[in-house]
């Protein structure tokens, strides 16, 4: 009984062995990929390893699985260079129907990528964040070790076209077939941005060459901006010589050429000299009263317009309006005594004018002194001339006889433009007044390497022969020792005086002393005349070497605006010896008061009182910059004063408003992010505030740029530079308002593309339009964002012509947006290169052109 049991007992152990281990199935598995047998694919069920695919791709092999079990199967493979997505099914276990297996096969096609692996390296270091494009599309940027792997399906026929990119470094690029599991070391180069300056300089003024040609190896690569700049990015084979070329039309060299190493940035400036020299742009400041309570306006009004009427009837001046002259001037915040005495070179006015005339008029028992000085911009006086009136009437002739005198004796500025035979050619002529028998002091230019003149040496002297309208011919007067003439020198009109030789052995020390005698000290800036012509000013010192000749009477004339003039006979009977001579000053008696009071009152930078000042405070006559300081939320009041009677009053009606400084608060408010209270305090600046019209530009900037409102904004812009003192400055203090109201213009049209597309294209227009202005005007910009509001005005101009096509899909506008992006991409600022916000500008600016370029 007991074996029985045990029997038993083994037989269903057994059994429950076998359950346990399941019934046998047949798993036969076909892998594919791309196609073809997959070869070595692993074979896994419910996540065991089976085995692998022979060479033919498939797999089979008797396993066992429980009767309704859920089973997976798992086919994959390694192959170096693919990434091949596990293929996986699953199905149920069944009993089977018969003593046999059951067999249970799958077609396993598996997908697969291959990939390349990117590595950029700069002189073997990893370069992060490059930007890496295939088929001209952006897929990625490399890592922290300059890795990026690079994965596709197929290759096209022509095998793959990849490009890295990294600002400031050229282009890397590499086409044609590659291996999948390739490495490719990717060895990047410093970009090559070329970057070309072409200047030109007259009478110490620098500035731009605006169109000059610029070539690389004989291939034109672009023309210079209004700046006279152009910047150009090389993407070819680095380190290798180049020849660089630069035409300048109409100046001297015209065409001027270098070698360049191509590698990293080449910065190349260089120096031009006009053909033909520009007029001087000249503006009559002032003319003002040297004698005190005299009622002289009409007389100074009269002379300044009769001056300008005869002035500027002769070519080689072009006229500054004073209005414009003195506006920017103010804008400036220059003092007409701190141009005088140190120029304005570098300041914005050099944009404006190269030599400004001052006047001083004095009346006297005999009528009209006039006194009219020539200041070039380095706050040289150049020519000063003294004239007499004796009355209103003899204005007019006094203002010829000045400019003639200008014409005679201004050291007029030419260049050796030619030769021919033993002739010169120099580029100024009978506009110049330049004639038979008149004398060019020959200066021989020291150019550093960049070709600025860095200075001169004379060199000897050319007489002129002939004289025509827009040149004249000279010959050789005197040549030094050595000496050699060449085109470029520069030819200075040399006014020869009579007795000169003698004048220039003999002279005397005058010493000028001012004040109110017994108080006098040296007095500088004294213009001494001698037989009524300027020969010089006294120095710091108040002293002067006066050449004459000995034992000859001279009249001696000396004056100095604030001051009485002094005139008398000189008869000098050896030479060197000292005369002293007192000028008598003019005074004015300054009272002010202001609203609020207790500001500070400062005179040229020197503080004389708080307000009210009602006893007065001394002041010499002639033009002082008066400033009004309250402090806290008010602003400056700053101006330059004519002190012209014995009382200048500023109390009463004529006191000194001062406004709250609403520029000020709403800086304030926007640096604590308060733009609403920014929004209040520029709404408060009423007109005629003076910081009305900035005050609104910036309101109109923040509803543009923070609060999207584009019709205020379009409103604001439109309403600043349509004030009537703006209408003379628009295109420069405001030029880049006609960038930002193109920019709210075309933001406007935007948002009415899906609801009304004539409104739309109607303010695509306008913003174009305005965008025009703008690139017209760019000298004009403020210095600060310079590239920036270039970037903008180009780029705004691309995107408005660009919608303006999808809006209206004429072929004409397709041609405008396709120029409009080129020059966008030419003329993108090397200064904003690698700063992200531009960069993805510029990114989406090229994905905008790919949509349209090959139309």
């Amino acid at each position: 009984m007991l074996k029985l049991v045990l029997r038993s007992m083994l037989v269903l152990s057994a059994f429950l062995v076998l359950a346990g281990c399941g019934e046998k199935l047949e798993l036969t598995v076909k892998a594919t990929m791309d196609g073809q047998p997959a070869t070595r694919a692993k074979v896994s069920v419910d996540g065991e390893e089976q085995g692998f695919t022979d060479t033919n791709g498939a797999f089979s092999k008797i396993i066992r699985k429980k009767p309704g079990a859920d089973v997976e199967v798992v086919v994959s493979t390694d192959i170096p260079g693919y990434r091949v997505t596990p293929w996986k099914s699953s199905f149920l276990m069944k009993l089977p129907k018969s003593g046999s297996p059951d067999t249970y096969s799958f077609t396993a096609d598996l997908a697969a990528s291959r990939y390349v692996t990117l590595v950029a390296t700069d002189q073997g270091a990893p370069v992060a964040e490059a930007v890496v494009n295939a088929a001209g599309k952006e897929t990625g940027r490399t890592n922290e070790k300059g890795e990026f792997v690079y994965e596709y399906q197929d290759l096209p026929k022509g095998g793959v076209d990849l490009t890295i990119t990294k600002s400031g470094y050229g282009v890397w690029r590499k086409t044609g077939a590659v291996e999948p599991g390739q490495r490719i070391e990717a060895a990047l180069s410093k970009r090559v941005l070329i970057t070309v300056a072409a200047l030109a300089e007259e009478y110490g003024q620098a500035s731009g060459i605006a169109g000059v040609t610029v070539s690389l190896n004989n291939k034109q690569i672009g023309r210079t901006d209004a700046k006279g700049e152009l910047t150009y990015s090389y993407d070819g084979e680095t380190g290798k010589k180049a020849q660089l070329s630069l035409n300048a039309s109409g100046h001297i060299p015209p065409t001027w050429k270098t070698s360049i190493t191509l590698e990293g940035e080449v910065a190349i400036q260089r120096y031009f000299y006009p053909s033909t020299p520009k007029p001087i742009r000249a503006g009559i400041y002032r003319f003002i009263s040297n004698t005190p309570n005299a009622d002289m306006k009409e007389i100074l009004a009269q002379t300044e317009a009769a001056l300008a009427a005869q002035l500027f009837k002769n070519s080689c001046f072009r006229e500054v309006p004073s209005k414009t002259l003195q506006a920017d001037i103010k804008r400036a915040r220059l003092g007409i005594e701190k141009i005088t005495a140190k120029g304005w070179r570098e300041t914005p006015l050099r944009k404006t004018v190269d030599m400004i005339v001052l006047g001083s008029i004095a009346r006297d028992d005999k009528g009209l002194v006039i006194e009219t000085k020539f200041y070039t911009s380095g706050g040289k006086l150049i020519l000063s001339q003294l004239t007499r009136a004796r009355s209103a009437g003899d204005i007019n002739s006094a203002a010829k006889e000045i400019t003639a005198a200008v014409l005679e004796r201004f050291p007029f500025e030419g260049t050796v433009v030619g030769t021919e035979g033993d002739r010169y050619r120099v580029n100024i002529g009978k506009s110049y007044r330049i004639s038979r028998g008149t004398e060019f002091a020959l200066m021989a230019p020291r150019l550093d390497e960049t070709g600025k003149i860095a200075g001169y040496r004379e060199t000897g002297r050319l007489k002129v022969k002939k004289s025509e309208d827009n040149g004249s011919w000279a010959e050789v007067e005197d040549l030094k020792k050595g000496g050699k003439i060449n085109i470029g020198d520069r030819a200075i009109r040399r006014i020869y005086r009579d007795g000169e030789e003698e004048a220039a052995r003999n002279y005397f020390v005058l010493s000028a002393k001012g004040g109110v005698p017994p108080d006098v000290a040296p007095l500088g800036a004294v213009n001494i005349y001698v037989n009524d012509e300027w020969i010089g000013s006294t120095g710091a010192d108040g002293k002067a070497e006066v050449p004459v000749r000995i034992g000859k009477n001279v009249n001696l004339v000396l004056y100095k605006h604030g001051y009485q003039q002094v005139s008398d006979k000189v008869r000098i009977e050896k030479a060197k010896t000292e005369k002293e001579f007192v000028l008598t000053v003019n005074n004015s008696v300054f009272r002010i008061e202001s609203e609020p009071a207790s500001a500070d009152v400062y005179v040229d930078a020197d503080k004389i009182g708080r307000t009210p000042i009602l006893d007065g405070k001394l002041v010499n006559l002639g033009f002082h910059t008066v400033k009004v300081a309250l402090g806290g939320d008010y602003r400056d009041w700053e101006e330059v004063v004519e002190f012209a009677r014995k009382t200048e009053d500023r109390t009463g009606s004529a006191k000194v408003v001062l406004h709250k400084d609403f520029l000020r608060i709403g800086e304030r408010s926007l640096q604590q992010g308060k733009i609403d209270a920014a929004i209040i305090a520029y709404q408060s600046t009423e007109k005629g505030h003076p910081d009305y019209s900035e005050a609104h530009h910036r309101l109109a900037q923040i509803y543009l740029d923070d609060k999207a409102d584009f019709d205020s904004a379009i409103g604001e812009f439109e309403n600043v530079l349509s004030l009537p003192e703006n209408q003379q400055l628009v295109f420069k203090q405001y030029a880049v308002a006609f960038t930002n109201l193109g920019h709210a213009y075309y933001e406007r049209g935007n948002e009415l593309v899906q609801k009304d597309k004539d409104a739309a294209a109607q303010n695509f227009f306008k913003a174009i339009e305005n965008l025009k202005k703008a690139k017209q005007n760019t000298r004009f910009f403020p210095n600060l964002h310079y590239d920036e509001a270039v970037h903008d005005t180009y780029y705004y101009t691309a995107l408005a012509y660009h919608k303006l096509y999808l809006v209206t899909k004429k072929n004409a506008i397709l041609n405008d947006a396709n120029l409009a992006w080129r020059e966008y991409f030419d003329f993108f600022p090397k200064n904003l290169e690698g700063d992200s916000n531009f960069e993805e500008a510029r990114t989406a600016g090229q994905k905008y052109w790919d949509q349209i370029k090959n139309l």
